[in-house]
């Protein structure tokens, strides 16, 4: 795949060709999840990080996207290294907090990062866990600055890129602007329409999410695609038609871009995004 094609993959707002859709359409999930409904399916408290090891074949989280680490996506200004890899290691973790920190990039690593101004990480768990429906959540704090993008989505799986398809079915649980205060965005991206639609929700809340930590939440079924902050619904959707496959976790912290634009002299670095948990469930009900 080429640049081009990728940089339609993107997060929300970063669409390409595609075509932008004001989502509209409601559900009758509930407005406050109930806990009793859900029976875990996956869990991840980080009092380690379990990397994903190619050679064995074992390991749950991946610090690279399904294409080659040195393409670049929506004109993003980071390189996501791995600890073994580049001999430094964006991931940290402290009393089963994991942070993801972004920086700029050392000079040793200079020559080895695509020309990128900043480094930072990437975790997916493409190889160790996915699922189809259910309920998928992260509870996180999110860094505040001009140019810092903390995300947490879902794609869906696949042993490799599949041939001839230039984009996939995309949630956005959780994408944060480090520079608008206290709003946050959610968002569905679907093909079964043919070209990129994407459907996009602006969520102002009535604190930062960078003032401290949140439960961010997507329930999807056959149905509707509901979201959730702290466990109160903020937004649905109806299911799109190509949303048929096993999805996976994605978390990043991308910086610059063409969505959030280039950090400032009042971003700070190194900046952290900061996961206590990420968990999935089934209905049970």
């Amino acid at each position: 795949m080429n640049k081009t094609v990728f940089a339609t993959l993107g997060l929300s707002c970063i669409i390409g060709t595609g075509v932008l859709v004001q989502a509209q359409a409601q559900s009758k999930a509930p407005a406050v999840l109930n806990d009793e409904c859900w029976a875990p399916s996956f869990n991840d408290d980080f009092e380690t990080l379990d990397y994903w090891n190619p050679q064995t074949q074992t390991g749950q989280w991946k610090t690279s996207y399904i294409w080659d680490r040195n393409t670049i996506i929506n004109e993003e200004e980071q390189f996501y290294i791995d600890p073994i890899e580049h001999g430094i290691s964006p991931f940290s973790i402290n009393n089963g907090i994991l942070s993801i920190t972004a920086d700029r990039t050392p000079e040793n690593l200079k020559s080895r990062v695509a020309g990128q101004a900043y480094v930072s990480g990437v975790l997916t768990t493409e190889n160790g866990f996915a699922q189809q429906y259910g309920r998928f959540e992260a509870y996180a704090k999110v860094p505040e600055g001009k140019g810092l993008w903390s995300a947490f989505w879902l794609l869906p799986s696949f042993d490799q890129w599949p041939a001839g398809v230039a984009v996939l079915p995309e949630i956005d649980v959780m994408e944060y602007l480090g520079h608008e205060g206290a709003t946050y965005h959610t968002t569905l991206h679907t093909n079964q329409n043919g070209p990129l639609e994407s459907h996009p929700y602006k969520h102002k809340l009535k604190t930062k999410p960078s003032d401290g930590f949140h439960l961010y939440t997507v329930v999807w079924t056959p149905q509707s695609v509901d979201w959730y902050f702290d466990k109160r619904k903020v937004a649905s959707h109806k299911t799109p038609k190509d949303f048929t496959r096993p999805v996976h976790f994605l978390l990043n912290l991308a910086v610059g871009g063409k969505w959030p634009g280039s950090p400032d002299r009042s971003t700070r670095f190194p900046a952290q995004y900061q996961i206590d948990y990420v968990r999935a469930y089934i209905n049970k009900c």
